[in-house]
């Protein structure tokens, strides 16, 4: 079958791939398309994985074989997987740290969203695999896997009625949170210097939207002067962390959606200290998380056709990393 294959930093090729054989409890998807995802690039221009690999995990497939023991999906079916399953037993998932899990981080698709085949091992199938409902696209059943991660981080720092949100970059993760920060009743700003971004933020429930050097007064206003409850960082790494400091309010938390530049955070301890400033992480979903990704992509609670800006093809993957990386594309869907 064809793929794309990392080979090494900034180095994708289309080649052959050994197609998957699949055993008790799996699946064998035909890939209809797959996301382009963040993680993805920072592992293409990274040191990433070890090498060869096929990437991709935002995936949507037509069910084409069936292992024994799979009583849930027929040949047929139209599904979206993920890719970490955990094993919901150990130490890390009994206290909510199911992405620390050590069975999650070995646990994955066979290959990546980038080939024209993929087996889902039968783990992902009865916790992360959902049979799509024909009003639903390709495209926007691709989003259930991210959503889930935002959903994951909204848990993790919770956001209330009432509070104020900041959500600095506003590609598609960032949009994704302005729709959950408005549907938990907050009031959101959307930081962003590009202004299409800010602009479709704005389309997607953002009260104020726009670059930082305006964004601290619209913070006071939005909060009554304390100062946001909330800021979610999916992009700038540590450069952005004194400016989310400046914004946050005492006692808030800062959010880190994503990794990115710097070794060490330019924040002083004692501004923690005395201040009470929270900050938190996360990596990855959960199972509960997918499931209540896939009933709010599929009952249209939160937006995301708007948020596909490419559909390419296996060739062009290249050309869409390309894209990404200069921010020239909001979201890419890849297809076989």
């Amino acid at each position: 079958m064809k793929a794309v294959v990392l080979r090494g930093c900034e180095r994708l090729v289309v080649e052959d791939w050994p197609r998957p054989s699949i055993d008790g409890g799996e699946l064998l998807l035909r890939l209809r398309g797959c996301g382009l995802c963040g993680s993805d690039l920072l592992k293409i221009v990274g040191p990433g994985p070890r090498v060869p690999a096929v990437l991709g995990h935002e995936l949507v497939g037509d069910v084409v074989e069936i292992g024994p023991d799979v009583g849930a999906f027929s040949p047929g079916d139209r599904v979206v997987a993920a890719h970490h399953v955990p094993c919901g037993r150990c130490h890390y998932c009994r206290r909510g740290s199911e992405s620390m899990c050590r069975t999650f981080k070995t646990s994955n698709l066979d290959p990546g969203g980038f080939a024209e085949y993929v087996r889902v091992p039968a783990d992902n199938v009865r916790h992360a695999t959902f049979r799509i409902p024909p009003h639903l696209s390709d495209e926007a059943a691709s989003f259930v896997e991210p959503l889930a991660c935002c959903l994951r981080a909204a848990r993790r720092a919770p956001i209330g009625a009432h509070d104020t949100v900041v959500v600095i970059g506003l590609g598609s993760i960032g949009c994704l949170f302005v729709q959950l920060a408005r549907r938990a009743g907050a009031a959101v700003l959307g930081v962003d210097p590009l202004a299409e971004r800010a602009a479709l933020a704005k389309r997607l429930g953002a009260d104020v939207s726009g670059g930082m050097e305006r964004s601290g007064a619209a913070v006071a206003e939005l909060s009554g002067g304390r100062g946001a409850d909330q800021v979610i960082v999916t992009g700038g790494g540590a450069d952005v962390l004194p400016w989310a400091v400046e914004q946050v309010r005492d006692g808030g938390t800062i959010h880190y959606f994503a990794g990115g530049g710097g070794d060490r955070l330019p924040v002083a301890l004692a501004t923690l200290y005395h201040r009470e400033l929270t900050i938190t992480t996360t990596y990855s979903s959960s199972p509960v998380d997918l499931a209540e990704a896939f009933r709010l992509v599929t009952a249209g609670d939160v937006a995301v056709d708007a948020l596909i800006s490419h559909r390419v093809t296996l060739d062009a993957l290249p050309d869409a990393v390309a894209l990404a990386r200069r921010r020239a594309a909001l979201k890419v869907f890849v297809t076989p």
